[in-house]
């Protein structure tokens, strides 16, 4: 996934209740601050705040949206369209307007 400011990741398993077999890793293209957090600090804050699981709420949908529209732009399409399709997406997501 690429992401943005305020971004979240490695939230499944929070979710889930379960442990995640997964290893997250991140690469930065620009200098970023990260704070990481214990599964029981999150839940403590989303019972003690309801905004904080909104938050997160809304943090995930734009995940699953992402996800969705790269499904969507990398298949049944050929090579330069799908090349085309995610030049677009990087544009509208992570573009910045100039003359």
């Amino acid at each position: 996934a690429l992401l943005r400011e305020n971004s979240l990741f490695g939230v499944l398993s929070l979710l889930t209740g379960q442990r995640s077999d997964r290893f997250y890793h991140a690469v930065a293209f620009t200098r970023v601050e990260m704070v990481t957090a214990p599964a029981t600090s999150v839940k403590a804050a989303i019972e003690a705040d309801t905004s904080v699981g909104l938050r997160l709420l809304q943090g995930l949908s734009s995940r699953i949206l992402q996800t969705e529209t790269m499904i969507e732009t990398l298949t049944h399409r050929d090579m330069s369209s799908r090349l085309v399709s995610f030049l677009l997406v990087l544009c509208r997501d992570f573009g910045v307007a100039d003359e």
